[in-house]
């Protein structure tokens, strides 16, 4: 007997629709008995305090989980010392904190998913930064945080850092304030050991190291017309100064209305000056 094309259509139906489980099934008819009372039940995930959490990293946590991690309120320290306080969400910075550096400068801002989206810096000494046009130590006031506390000094006696006494920069390299950049190997040192590596600048710090940074030896820097205000371009041999004026000798019109006297009358700037003091001194008073 011949099938007909309903038949063959009717089969492959049955095969492409998806069977329901008998669990799926005794599922959907609890939600449905229970709809009302699911929706009455709170969503939050409660969070509760746990001890300091060592990570394999060697940052450690102290504040409150949830099932998701680091949730509600805590403490985050870095391996190198970093320390941010405030809020977390799923295990990442969500919300209002601070990070505390060990240089002592705090970063205080707002964070939405471990995103930084606002943010305020305070160095170790109080100065504020700001990121839209920030004036500190640029034309035309070009002091930094000491001389702001103790004044500009006489020539030859100038702040050179922040830090007293201004520690001496082994040749080659540059002075960051927080170590020495070797240009060869690209990377920041600490101060008192040349061997071990603080940090490894990007490339535009880098640039802007070399470009700012104090080194040793010291270069010649030559005229900075950027730092000018008012002159053009800098003189650095400018014209010698005129030579002195000489006495002048030179004809004298004098007009009285109708009659005109001319009359070569010689003038002599000393001798005018000795006639008067001549003069004064021959009254008596």
């Amino acid at each position: 007997m011949k099938k007909s094309k309903n038949d063959w259509s009717q089969k492959t139906k049955l095969v492409s629709e998806k069977r329901t489980s008998q669990w799926e099934e005794l599922m959907r008819k609890f939600s449905e008995a229970h709809k009302e009372e699911c929706k009455s039940v709170s969503v939050d995930i409660p969070r509760v305090p746990r001890s300091v959490k060592q990570f394999p990293t060697g940052s450690q946590y102290e504040g409150t989980w949830d099932v998701l991690g680091m949730s509600g309120f805590g403490t985050y320290v870095f391996p190198n010392g970093v320390t941010y306080e405030g809020e977390f969400s799923d295990g990442m910075f969500h919300g209002s904190g601070e990070m505390r550096y060990p240089c002592g400068a705090i970063l205080r801002g707002k964070w939405r998913k471990g995103i930084l989206t606002e943010r305020t810096l305070e160095f170790a000494d109080g100065l504020e930064y700001s990121d839209t046009d920030w004036k500190y130590c640029r034309m035309p006031d070009r002091r930094f945080t000491i001389e702001y506390e103790n004044g500009l000094q006489p020539a030859g006696q100038s702040f050179l850092t922040a830090d007293q006494p201004t520690r001496e920069i082994p040749p080659g390299y540059y002075d960051t304030g927080d170590g020495f950049y070797d240009p060869k190997t690209k990377v920041v040192y600490k101060a008192t050991d040349l061997s071990a590596i603080i940090r490894s600048p990007s490339v535009r710090e880098q640039k802007w190291i070399v470009d700012n940074c104090r080194t040793a030896p010291e270069k010649e820097l030559g005229p900075r017309p950027d730092l000018y205000e008012n002159w053009v371009e800098p003189q650095v041999d400018p014209e010698p100064p005129p030579e002195p004026a000489v006495v002048t000798r030179g004809p004298v019109k004098l007009d009285y209305g109708r009659g005109r006297l001319e009359s070569e009358v010689i003038i002599n700037f000393r001798n005018l000056q000795e006639d008067s003091t001549d003069s004064e001194s021959n009254y008596s008073y």
